[in-house]
């Protein structure tokens, strides 16, 4: 890869050259606890770079490898040679200069994989995970990685992430706001007996304390294609005693409960200064075959229509009006109709003494390439404020994925470099040195 890859002028250079240099905190990604817990030494690049990335298999479908060497049971190399295969054919796709900055960072192998270089990169590789010990900790001190919050849910196990001084769980909160009896169950065995919906919630708060006693001060929920608020009509309590019995049978129930669970958990997490992520507008049920044989994080999921935006305000004007008031939130948007609508929302709430109490987060899944990057910013820009912004981050399976923050990184300097150069920033180099300390560190580390 080109040193001076996306950056465009000697402004960008400089910007870059300061902007390369500050540490990474990647506040949402799903890095396998368990990896991080034995800080597992991995000895074989397929293991590490191409089985926990569906980013990777969605592309190897798209140019119609078969599942046998992509989720199926070939060997490890024949999946690696299926992706080299694949690589050449992602000229234009984010995948093509990440693969090349993922290999050249971590391996020095500077080579663009293909069908016929596959073995001797492979080999090359995996003699480089022999000589040298490549485990989670490693790998976040080459990254520069200053705090990664990898996703946990409430009924984990947080002793086994205790003592990692670069790594805090992101509360992922689904399962809580759509719980089953087995999730009830595991709640249980860890706190108190529940019998209604209060025991619920103070189990809740329970699991809470104990997240928080670890670093925890991300959480997540996913508000997926079609999500409507419904606000307390007084009957969930008998909800909540259905679904104990098995007998919540009504799909609206299941999101009239939704909606009160959301805003219970809200409160809470105000109450603990804990910062919400909101994901939303996925649409993840596309194809049962690949759902069947991948699984529900299988790469496969796509964009969903553009939200109910009155009823996502009421939504957070419920918030606004509870004990606690809005907690800080990072909305996240799939589909790009949505940027400017989520954009404006951050000038909807406040708090007092509270900057970026809501800020769209950067660009998300499907949308953090270059265009998708740049539509966030110009959005955030022009009807938000980039000083609040709170940075990239990776949503990644793969601990390779870092190397995202760097393009990100590349493509803001680039980018503010030409607002400069067209006068359509009225200020001096320091002062977009300090926005860019911002935007990339600053306010994700507040």
């Amino acid at each position: 890869m080109i040193k001076e890859y996306l950056l465009n002028s000697n402004k960008a250079k400089e910007l870059y050259e300061f902007a390369e240099q500050l540490p990474i905190i990647d506040y949402h990604n799903h890095l396998s606890v368990a990896d991080i817990s034995e800080n597992k030494r991995f000895t074989d690049i397929y293991d590490l770079w191409i089985k926990p990335d569906p980013y990777k298999h969605r592309a190897m479908r798209m140019c119609g490898v078969p599942e046998k060497y992509i989720t199926g049971n070939a060997s490890d190399f024949e999946k690696f040679k299926a992706w080299c295969s694949t690589v050449p054919k992602l000229i234009g796709n984010p995948l093509y200069i990440w693969s090349q900055m993922e290999l050249e960072t971590v391996f020095g192998i500077s080579e663009l994989p293909n069908k016929d270089n596959a073995e001797v990169i492979y080999e090359k590789a995996n003699l480089y995970l022999l000589n040298n010990e490549i485990t989670p900790e490693s790998l976040l001190k080459k990254f520069n990685v200053e705090m990664a919050c990898p996703c946990m849910s409430l009924t984990d196990n947080f002793s086994v992430i205790k003592n990692k001084t670069t790594i805090a769980p992101s509360l992922r909160g689904d399962d809580i706001t759509a719980p089953d009896i087995g999730l009830i169950h595991k709640l249980e065995t860890l706190t108190n007996k529940i019998n209604n919906l209060f025991d619920y919630k103070r189990s809740i708060q329970n699991r809470l304390d104990e997240i928080e006693k670890v670093g925890c001060r991300f959480t997540d929920h996913a508000l997926d294609n079609g999500f409507k608020f419904y606000a307390d009509d007084g009957e969930n309590d008998k909800r909540f005693e259905l679904l104990l019995k098995s007998k919540l049978t009504d799909a609206k129930d299941f999101e009239k409960l939704f909606s009160y669970l959301l805003v219970f958990l809200c409160g809470e997490y105000a109450k603990r200064n804990m910062t919400v992520q909101l994901h939303i507008g996925a649409e993840r049920y596309t194809s049962t075959r690949l759902r069947t044989l991948a699984g529900a994080a299988g790469g496969f999921a796509g964009i969903g229509n553009s939200i109910d935006i009155k009823s996502f305000t009421q939504m957070i004007d419920t918030l606004e009006q509870g004990e606690y008031g809005l907690p800080k939130m990072v909305l996240f948007t799939l589909n790009p109709a949505d940027n400017a609508m989520i954009s404006v929302l951050s000038g909807s709430y406040n708090k007092d003494n509270v900057s970026g109490l809501i800020t769209q987060g950067p660009a998300w899944w499907w949308c953090d390439h270059k265009y998708g990057i740049i539509e966030v910013l110009e959005n955030t820009s022009s009807f938000g404020l980039l000083s609040n912004f709170v940075g990239m981050t990776t949503d990644s399976r793969s601990f390779l994925s870092f190397v995202r923050h760097d393009y990100f990184r590349r493509i803001l300097c680039d980018w503010l470099a030409k607002k400069l150069e067209n006068n359509e920033l009225c200020c001096g180099i320091d002062d977009l040195r300090i926005l860019i300390t911002d935007m990339c560190y600053n306010n994700a580390k507040r």
